[in-house]
């Protein structure tokens, strides 16, 4: 009996999510450059819509006859598929942020590459133990549910606790 408890005790603790649950209102309401993520899903990629959110594009690229479309902007990328769900609809299928000129909103929490990770302090948030991370680097994983196959990372340096890297992935 003692070892069925320490088993179960383990087997909860393992499946304990290490990432933070917004709700989906909370999440599709997180701010790039004042533009919500739902409003940049609205957009579905279309160009006109992508320039009245964030202006002219450095870059753009259409693949697979529009199904895969990639918008680069200073220090910020972001990519529309189709392929993710059978639709012929392009859907947001990942963001990166690689610098300061472009900020994230949680919440009231603004914040960019550069800052420090202590910035994200009053959001309470659960480190991620289980990515696979370069040595010296860890990250917090935001997402509108713990079993939802999209989310936000916000990667730092360990040593210097600085954000280094944030970004949305939707995994298909």
């Amino acid at each position: 009996m003692k070892y069925l408890i320490i088993f179960l005790f383990t087997a909860i603790a393992y499946a304990q999510s290490d990432r933070n649950a917004l709700g989906e209102t909370a999440f599709e309401a997180i701010e790039i450059n004042g533009q919500t993520l739902g409003q940049i899903k609205a957009t579905h990629g279309q160009k006109s819509q992508m320039q009245n959110l964030f202006g002219s594009a450095l870059d753009y690229k259409a693949y697979n006859s529009g199904r895969s479309i990639k918008y680069t902007y200073t220090d910020l990328s972001l990519a529309f598929s189709a392929w993710i769900t059978a639709s012929a609809t392009p859907e947001l299928s990942s963001f990166e942020i690689t610098g300061p000129s472009t900020t994230i909103t949680i919440g009231n929490i603004e914040f960019s590459v550069g800052d420090n990770i202590s910035v994200l302090s009053p959001l309470n948030l659960v480190e991620n133990t289980s990515g696979n991370y370069l040595p010296g680097t860890k990250a917090y994983i935001i997402a509108p549910c713990a079993k939802c196959n999209h989310y936000i990372y916000i990667r730092f340096n360990m040593s210097s606790q600085l954000i280094t890297e944030i970004g949305y992935i939707e995994l298909t």
